[in-house]
């Protein structure tokens, strides 16, 4: 019965040696071709962290930037409603300018319609 089963299955062929030449030849170029993609994948993807990093880095400076400047318009929009306050106004107009105020409200006149 072993003989009958080991019959049934073809034996192997030995190929020749032009086939077995160009598989391994074959199989050279596609380990090179593997490690040069994998070599410039790996080039890319550093590069683009590199590149990541470095648009952060200016991010992060370009915010603190617009914060301290958010700050600076603050005092100047706290200092221009202090210059314009009408406490201040009055003050100045009667210290150095020698203004009084009305006694009464000013009476306004209107033009007659035709």
């Amino acid at each position: 019965m072993v003989d009958q089963e080991s019959e049934a299955l073809p034996k192997p062929v030995k190929e020749p040696t032009q086939i077995v030449k160009q598989r391994r030849l074959l199989n050279r170029w596609s380990i090179f071709i593997l490690l040069f993609v994998s070599a410039l994948a790996t080039v890319l993807y550093v590069s683009n962290v590199i590149q990541v990093n470095r648009l952060l880095r200016e991010k992060d400076g370009l915010q603190h930037s617009l914060d301290s400047l958010h700050g600076v318009n603050q005092s100047l929009h706290t200092e221009v409603h202090r210059l314009q306050s009408s406490e201040r106004i009055t003050r100045i107009a009667s210290e150095r300018l020698g203004m009084t105020p009305p006694m009464k409200a000013p009476h306004v006149l209107r033009a007659k319609k035709e």
